[in-house]
């Protein structure tokens, strides 16, 4: 199965757009937050329109630029992942919305409340057989959370998960900054970087685990 992996695309349809042309044939394009720039549920959804134009399966999280009406347009999609998770082809998807308690004005949760997503999640995947989680926000303590100013932001919730549940695969975005890929024991957790510069990963889901980071 190929992913494709866009995050935080800041409303830029037009990112979109290159990057779907770029990467070529998916199965699954996963949108991992910031789907928006503080938009709309109708810029949401054009987004998701045009990933399914591909003809691939969309499957999105909303990150902490989106809103609780655009997480209700992803569910009304058919397309949200957060708290809720899908089998395809042996793969098993869920996903963790928004970002941890930070300021006003943004769409985040407490780490009770992410912690609490990413189990029910998980509850309907167990019998995959490999497991993956989509969330906008990264695991703590890995570089891939690091700010500009060296403090690490990540998820201390989505961390705790990973170490005890070891999925083959994190999807995450959400700090612009530290895009990159990195292994965190048996889990392969890439940020895909901001995709409204072009950003994204391309990733191959087999008996082994290939993840590409590219720019359209």
């Amino acid at each position: 199965m190929r992913l494709l992996a866009i995050t935080d695309l800041h409303g830029s349809h037009e990112a979109l757009e290159r990057i779907v042309a770029h990467a070529g044939r998916a199965d699954v394009v996963l949108l991992g937050g910031d789907i928006t720039n503080f938009g709309s549920p109708i810029d949401a959804e054009k987004a998701v329109r045009l990933a399914q134009a591909t003809g691939a399966t969309v499957l999105a999280v909303a990150g902490n630029c989106d809103s609780a009406e655009i997480e209700e347009r992803l569910i009304e999609l058919g397309v949200s992942l957060h708290g809720r998770g899908t089998i395809l082809e042996g793969v098993g998807l869920h996903g963790l919305s928004a970002i941890p308690r930070w300021m006003p004005g943004m769409y985040q949760f407490t780490e009770e409340e992410l912690a609490a997503a990413l189990e029910a999640g998980y509850g309907q995947v167990t019998d995959a057989r490999h497991h993956c989680v989509l969330a906008h926000v990264p695991p703590h303590g890995l570089s891939l959370d690091r700010v500009s100013f060296g403090r690490h932001v990540g998820s201390k919730s989505l961390r705790t998960f990973v170490d005890r549940t070891e999925p083959a695969l994190v999807v995450c975005g959400h700090i612009h900054e530290s895009r990159g890929i990195e292994r965190s024991g048996r889990t392969t957790v890439v940020n895909c970087g901001m995709a409204a510069r072009g950003h994204y990963a391309r990733i191959e889901v087999d008996r082994e685990m290939t993840v590409e980071l590219r720019r359209a």
